[in-house]
């Protein structure tokens, strides 16, 4: 089974599919052309035997129209595993050849003596399909310990997190994180919050959750961010609940790869009714139109 060091890097990759641009340009240098936004993919890939194949992230890189331009592949591996020089390549192919687009695969690996084992892999021809992953460790990303820059780029600051877990100077990040999680919606905090419990050691994660304690004054429980910050009033749990409820309406859109146009994302967002969100969230699950939810 999957570990939640594993899992939590590709939690935040559907999370914030924008991370996997970032990581593109940011980090090694690559345009993407006519970017404006990004959607998770579904991650199944099917050939004609009665047999599976599931990477653990696709994002597509879409323009302003929500077309693909590009995509990507995200693999974790934190061990070694040479039967990935025959699977890997099968996902971007696939990909590939459903989108018709360009396909990068982004391999991160928190050994580098395990990455280099990769690029090794990777860098022999014959008559192997030549792939070039773009592969990136725990080096290539920074611990963010900068409040103002935490909450520019708040899932770039979560990802140096998981990256970082078993680092002795962990601790240096929480400030920022906290102020990170007080500026972003009561669900994205959560979900946040919930990737950094999951993608810690067992030291580092006792160590941030003493800190929320001390930091917030009330008893830790994992899901306290929803009402850490409120006032205590009525009025206030309600609006954080309403602001809840219009970000999972968007979320489940998102993993449904239904475009959202910036009119209909502003409506859901103001939106107070907890009523109306309600049948919102409902005709989301099925939709694959943002009028099927709307009209």
């Amino acid at each position: 089974m999957p570990s939640g060091e594993h899992e939590s890097p590709i939690a935040l990759v559907r999370e914030d599919p924008d991370l996997v641009a970032t990581l593109l340009t940011r980090h090694f240098g690559l345009k993407v052309p006519g970017f404006h936004h990004a959607r998770p993919h579904p991650t199944d890939v099917q050939i004609l035997e009665p047999r599976s194949f599931r990477a653990d992230g696709m994002t597509v890189l879409c323009d302003a129209a929500d077309k693909a331009k590009a995509a990507a592949v995200l693999e974790v591996q934190r061990a070694w595993d040479a039967g990935k020089k025959w699977t890997m390549p099968l996902y971007v192919a696939a990909l590939q050849a459903e989108l018709l687009v360009p396909v990068a695969l982004l391999l991160y690996c928190p050994d580098k003596v395990i990455a280099g084992r990769y690029e090794r892999m990777f860098a022999t021809g014959g008559l192997v399909l030549r792939l070039r992953p773009f592969i990136f460790t725990p080096d290539d990303v920074p611990l963010v310990v900068d409040s103002k820059l935490a909450q520019e780029r708040p899932s770039e600051a979560v990802l140096a997190t998981l990256c970082h877990s078993n680092d002795a100077d962990i601790d240096t990040a929480f400030p920022a994180l906290v102020e990170m999680l007080r500026t972003v919606s009561p669900r994205k905090a959560n979900a946040y919050h919930e990737m950094i419990v999951m993608g810690l050691s067992p030291d580092a994660r006792a160590r941030w959750e003493l800190f929320m304690t001390s930091t917030i004054g009330t008893e830790y429980r994992s899901n306290f961010l929803r009402q850490a910050w409120s006032d205590g009033k009525a009025e206030g749990k309600v609006e954080g609940k309403a602001e809840g409820e219009a970000e999972s309406v968007l979320a489940v859109l998102a993993a449904r790869a239904v475009h959202v146009p910036e009119t209909a994302r502003e409506r859901i967002q103001a939106c107070a009714d907890l009523d109306q969100l309600g049948i919102w969230l409902r005709r989301a699950a099925t939709a694959t139109a943002i009028d099927d939810v709307l009209s």
